[in-house]
């Protein structure tokens, strides 16, 4: 393949991604595969009638098997939470949405929302065992098969919620995709932390979490760091082959469209015993946003397409992926000068902050320098698919693989 200039490489990459700017906020979701659905959502919510100025809601969704549960969750969940608030507003008025219950607020109408994913299935098929192999074929091809897909379907979330006031801003997280705040210090550089857990196997808490809320006899409960040898995550929407028992997967779920790994079916029908495995109770904090003003803060929401870009496992760095905290990372490209020292240590090319002008995207500009900075002929290999195999990407040191990758930023006060 020639390569292109960098600036046609560039284009190249905004030609691919899907790219959105709601006055400040920006945001891209990016998966530059043919015919590869990217499955992750974005939502960018102006709320005017809760209490005061409009309140700010961002949330990126991370589906997985498929898109209906992200889709669906983009769609009804962020409607429900506001409906929530109004009513407390109404019935004790605006004193009444106290940074602690907002906070709760957020937890439980996200694990009441996923309960009626499950609901839904179980009142049109309370015994799959007592199905045959053609009621059961029938059910889920049938006027409800939406019903059957969104919950056998999966999909994290991260979002933010932001007072009319900016003083406040609360966090939820169900899931491995990440919100990340990025502060200037007195000596003018700029620091992020991670602000809600990473929900998934390789985080030891979670890990722990899981494994003891089963018999030890069990296992295979994270058979290679995956529950059920098969899911990543410990926590998510849907996924109900992982919540029900295994008469759902061995009769219903198994029969449904599916983009996932067949390792999961495999351990949700042999492995499956003292169900449920994974939960949809998420991790919700508050930050206090009037003690950073002075720090020109700034809140990211990434999917985990970010987090293995810069790992670079799958991508330029396959012998020696990266070991950088990729908030720490995403955080300092944020800034108006970067270390390019650190920034090579950390991707093997280099990155210019700023590439998109004035009035470009900054979640476009942030996308291009973790994919391939200056680097015309990474960027071009990661847009071409004659460089990508979606199936076995491992298997293969010539193939490259770009996961659905999803970014907000949203400036703070």
């Amino acid at each position: 393949m020639e390569c292109p200039s960098l600036e046609h490489a560039r284009t190249a990459l905004k030609e691919a991604c899907i790219a959105t700017r709601s006055g400040h906020i920006h945001a891209v979701t990016f998966q530059p595969t043919p015919n590869q659905e990217n499955e992750d959502r974005i939502v960018i919510q102006e709320w005017d009638d809760i209490a005061g100025p409009p309140w700010l809601f961002l949330a990126v969704l991370d589906g997985h098997n498929g898109k209906a549960a992200a889709e669906y969750t983009a769609q009804h969940l962020p409607g429900q939470i506001r409906a929530g608030l109004r009513s407390k507003v109404s019935r004790a008025g605006p004193q009444a949405l106290d940074a602690e219950y907002v906070r709760k607020h957020l937890v439980h109408r996200i694990k009441q929302f996923d309960e009626t994913l499950g609901a839904a299935v179980k009142e049109l098929c309370p015994d799959p065992s007592a199905l045959t192999d053609a009621e059961a074929q029938l059910l889920i091809s049938g006027p409800n098969a939406a019903v059957f897909q969104r919950a056998y379907s999966g999909t994290t979330i991260t979002a933010a919620l932001i007072d009319g006031d900016q003083k406040n801003l609360w966090i939820v997280g169900l899931g491995d995709s990440s919100a990340v705040l990025s502060t200037v210090s007195l000596d003018g550089h700029r620091s992020s932390q991670r602000l809600i857990t990473l929900h998934n196997g390789r985080t030891p808490t979670e890990y722990a979490r899981v494994k003891l809320r089963h018999p030890t006899s069990e296992e295979n409960i994270m058979k290679d760091n995956r529950v059920l040898g098969g899911l990543s995550l410990t926590r998510a929407i849907g996924d109900f082959h992982f919540k029900f028992s295994s008469d759902y997967a061995k009769q219903v779920f198994h029969r449904l469209p599916s983009s996932g790994s067949p390792a999961s079916t495999y351990g949700t029908i042999n492995y499956n015993h003292t169900h449920p495995y994974v939960t949809a109770r998420g991790e919700a904090r508050h930050i206090d946003l009037g003690t950073l003003r002075d720090q020109k803060p700034t809140l990211l929401l990434y999917t985990d397409g970010v987090d293995n870009i810069i790992a670079g496992h799958f991508l330029f760095r396959k012998e020696n992926p990266c070991k950088e905290n990729p908030a720490t990372v995403m955080g300092a490209l944020l800034g108006d000068s970067v270390d390019h020292e650190f920034m090579r240590r950390v991707f093997d090319h280099q990155v210019e902050p700023g590439w998109t002008g004035e009035n470009g995207n900054k979640a476009v500009e942030l996308l291009g320098n973790i994919l391939g900075g200056t680097n015309t002929s990474r960027l071009s290999q990661a847009l071409d698919p004659e460089y990508r195999d979606l199936t076995r990407p491992e298997d293969d040191p010539e193939s490259l693989y770009v996961d659905d990758t999803s970014i907000i930023v949203c400036p703070l006060v």
